[in-house]
């Protein structure tokens, strides 16, 4: 900053300075509202839901976590069923957790299988086509 030697540079500069204090409380003003609303609970929500649905690596991390629970839940069903015996399910929570962390670690494994079975039940053969024997 220059050295200011009569009134009317003082008061110059005076004004200046007097003007930025003014831009600057108006831009810490509108930072805080900005902040405000961005904490706002809905906001906070709205805001990480839109991250999830924009990033496919959290999509799949989320998907492959719901398979997994879905197949060690369904496993669990299957192999104990209803039963009172604490044993039983003890095995059933072992088995249903253990079936949980493989699948959750590797869900495009349960997808290639699901789609092999899926194509081997459901693709019609046509009778009429001959087998080949070599």
């Amino acid at each position: 900053m220059e050295n200011i030697n009569s009134v009317v540079l003082l008061k110059k500069a005076i004004i200046n300075l007097e003007q930025k204090k003014l831009e600057q409380a108006r831009l810490i003003r509108q930072q805080f509202n900005t902040i405000k609303e961005n904490l706002k609970p809905v906001n906070i929500i709205r805001n990480t839901l839109d991250e999830v649905r924009s990033s496919s690596k959290i999509r799949s991390n989320i998907f492959g976590a719901l398979i997994g629970f879905s197949a060690g839940y369904f496993t669990k069903k299957v192999v104990i069923g209803k039963t009172g015996n604490p044993f039983r399910r003890l095995l059933g929570n072992l088995i249903q957790l253990g079936v949980t962390a493989v699948v959750a670690k590797k869900p495009d494994l349960l997808q290639t299988i699901g789609q092999t079975i899926f194509k081997r039940v459901f693709t019609k053969r046509n009778s009429f086509e001959p087998y080949h024997y070599n």
